[in-house]
């Protein structure tokens, strides 16, 4: 039987055991209304071998109807978010990001069609480049290109909206992801993290934008997902899934180093606590005297000493980092960093055959002794013996967890490394030593860059500009989180809090940076908002029970009242359910027309939106319409006529003018016809002024044309 825990985080040390599917048809065994434990615990499978059952063949059963009507919330809630993402995808211009990535997809797609010929290190192939981030979505827009061209679609399956498929899709599993986290948040919780994350303006904006920010979004909230449901359950599935999710967001963008500081600084919390919780205190000293605020254990000084100690080390390590920022980054030593990484790359190509190797002997040695009938003894031995794995949940995962978790986990993690930044084994030594170390230094190097010049309140301006449900219910969460404590919402709050406090610390602030803030804030506000709903659905539920017994009863029936549930405590309310629920609405109600705004109506429209930013404008589809009718008129639509860009106008006139043969890049320089044999000349920024002198006016043979390239919004916050 499936078995569930009623209680806080779906259950505490206390919970009552209840059927599963039981409670979830009874909105009343809500995970808000039983009283939560006061110590922070996290139920686990016991691993004594005495509950240990014989494996059993899995037999297919169709899902009954009740559970269907139960999934039935969150496929509407997936099919919503689809529909927001999908809606109208290649309506937009490309941004000039967008740009690069559909340009050098294209190219890596036209590689791996002569796949052999990019053995040759002479080949010009697709390699991994920071400039770019990871290999990720170049290797898969350029599969969803292939398909496309398999299935017919227009424009031989590269388009505006082919490219973006690949964000909209991971957009939309981002909706999905909660329903798995129902133990955690309740079913409520997760319907309201599922809507939450559905209409959110930034990750719907962003899921129709093709860049790399959507898809780090989307693995690490499939990282937490999948470690959360690991140490809940213990299966394997869930370890290999968190190792798939780590190395494709570390596959996707460098900011997967923030992401291993954040979560990494709150399990070494959680070890530190669950160590504590090992030596009492109270205990040692005499109850009628001692003070009140000595702890049971030593959990909570080890904790805040951990945090002083971890303070301590972020100051000094910042600073380090500023420091060696600036090293780098001076002409007069770029040379001498380039070699030192050059060597770190040359030593680390040399040791990972050998890692891989002792990685092999070893677990060649485990077989062995398992082969001979050397298996591991019942019970609990070593480490595991001195571990509560009722108390220490964390730790017993841990010191419990099979070789073959681990074994395994570690060969997805790099079999996903290898394939990506080697680009399908095509550039194994430059792929392997940049994947472990180009991007870092090229992180480091753009600290001192600092694109956008954004100041450190930027995301404190521009999340609750348009997420205003969840910026005020994440609060609300967070105070709730504080006040009823478990160790999942507790992790809730430090991943919001430490990526709101490093995203504002790191150099580069941009928009679409955001997301990896509003994630965690939604989720925090499914936690604020889960006890509102529950009670103002329950009051619903007593009103209608109440109206159809008051009916039965004028015609004379009899009403059987269930028996044998206990009467569970409200966590809120109704009167104060009712306002809340008001209050939700209203702040719903801008937080989608915002939605509305910057996805559909002024998606490409820089001034009227602070999300958009250095969007290309609907003028680029313009400028291409003229180009092709001219094409059309001189050369019946060849592609053959002679255009010039000038530097300010590479990107994204490089995707747009793809098909046309005869584009000189870098006009008039280098070009393969004389200058004023070009057809059109496209100039941009500094260029443009001059050119119009230089090509058009009187006695010139130009018609000079202006445009708007892109645009921005006022930036008159900047200090």
């Amino acid at each position: 039987m499936d078995a569930a825990y009623s209680g806080d985080e779906g259950n505490g040390d206390r919970g009552t055991l209840v059927d599963a599917q039981e409670m979830e048809d009874d909105v009343n065994l809500s995970v808000e209304e039983v009283e939560s434990p006061h110590q922070l615990v996290l139920m686990t499978p016991s691993h004594d071998e005495k509950l240990v059952e014989a494996p059993q063949t899995p037999v297919y059963k169709p899902p009954l109807r009740e559970r269907i009507l139960n999934w039935a919330p969150f496929w509407g809630i997936i099919l919503l978010g689809g529909i927001l993402r999908f809606w109208g995808l290649g309506d937009k211009p490309l941004h000039h990001d967008e740009s690069l990535h559909a340009y050098f997809s294209l190219q890596l797609m036209h590689n791996m069609e002569n796949w052999l010929g990019c053995f040759n290190p002479a080949a010009s192939c697709y390699h991994y480049d920071p400039l770019l981030h990871g290999p990720f979505q170049f290797h898969f827009i350029a599969l969803v290109y292939k398909i496309s061209q398999l299935v017919g679609a227009p424009d031989n399956g590269v388009n505006t909206t082919t490219v973006r498929i690949l964000a909209a899709t991971l957009g939309t599993v981002i909706v999905g992801l909660p329903y798995f986290l129902r133990d955690y948040l309740g079913k409520w919780g997760a319907w309201l993290a599922c809507f939450l994350l559905a209409v959110s303006p930034s990750l719907v904006y962003f899921s129709r934008f093709a860049r790399e920010d959507i898809y780090m979004a989307c693995f690490t909230l499939l990282l937490v997902v999948s470690v959360a449901r690991y140490i809940r359950d213990r299966k394997m599935r869930w370890l290999l899934l968190a190792a798939l999710a780590f190395s494709l967001s570390y596959a996707t963008k460098e900011a997967t180093f923030l992401t291993v500081a954040v979560f990494g600084s709150f399990f070494g919390a959680l070890v530190v606590w669950e160590l504590g919780l090992r030596w009492p205190v109270r205990a040692k000293l005499n109850r009628d005297t001692a003070p009140w605020y000595i702890p049971r254990t030593a959990a909570p000084i080890v904790l805040l000493l951990y945090f002083i100690v971890l303070g301590l080390v972020a100051k000094f390590f910042f600073g380090w980092l500023k420091a060696l920022s600036i090293y780098v980054t001076d002409p007069k030593n770029t040379t001498a960093s380039d070699l030192f990484v050059q060597g770190l790359k040359d030593r680390t190509v040399e040791i990972v055959p050998w890692v891989g190797i002792l990685l092999g002997c070893y677990v060649l040695f485990i077989l062995g002794r398992e082969m001979f009938g050397h298996f591991p003894s019942a019970g609990r031995h070593g480490l595991a013996a001195r571990v509560d794995p009722e108390r220490q949940p964390v730790l017993d995962t841990v010191v419990t967890m099979p070789w073959t978790h681990w074994f395994f986990a570690v060969l997805v993690g790099w079999t996903i490394f290898l394939v990506l930044f080697t680009v399908l084994f095509t550039n194994i030594k430059n792929g392997i030593g940049d994947g472990i170390w180009q991007g870092l230094y090229y992180w480091i190097q753009q600290q001192q860059v600092a694109r956008g010049g954004q100041p450190w309140y930027y995301y404190l301006l521009l999340i609750p500009l348009y997420e205003q449900i969840g910026v005020v219910f994440a609060l609300v969460g967070i105070i709730r989180s504080l006040v009823r404590p478990t160790r999942f919402r507790l992790f809730l709050v430090y991943w919001f809090v430490g990526n709101l406090f490093i995203y504002s610390w790191a150099a580069e602030k941009m928009p679409w940076l955001s997301i990896h803030i509003t994630m965690p804030m939604m989720l925090l506000g499914a936690v604020g908002l889960e006890p509102i709903v529950v009670t103002v659905v329950n009051l619903v539920k007593n009103s209608l029970s109440r109206t159809s017994s008051a009916k039965l009863l004028a015609r004379g029936g009899a009403v059987n009242m269930p028996a044998g549930r206990p009467r569970l405590r409200p966590q809120v309310t109704g009167f104060a359910a009712v306002i809340g629920m008001i209050i939700a609405v209203l702040l719903l109600l801008p937080t989608v027309h915002n939605m509305y705004e910057v996805a559909y109506v002024h998606a490409a429209d820089g001034p009227h939106e602070m999300m958009v930013y250095v969007q290309t404008t609907t003028d680029v589809n313009i400028v291409m319409a003229k180009i092709d009718a001219l094409d059309q008129k001189m050369d019946n639509g060849k592609h053959l006529l002679r255009i010039g860009m000038m530097n300010d106008a590479t990107w994204p006139f490089v995707w747009y003018l793809r098909d046309y043969t005869n584009v000189c890049l870098n006009y008039p320089d280098n070009c393969a016809y004389p200058a004023s044999s070009y057809s059109v000349i496209i100039a941009g920024g500094d260029n443009l002024y001059n050119s119009e002198a230089q090509y058009a006016g009187p006695g010139k043979n130009y018609l000079f044309s202006q445009y708007h390239m892109r645009t921005w919004w006022d930036e008159g916050y900047k200090p």
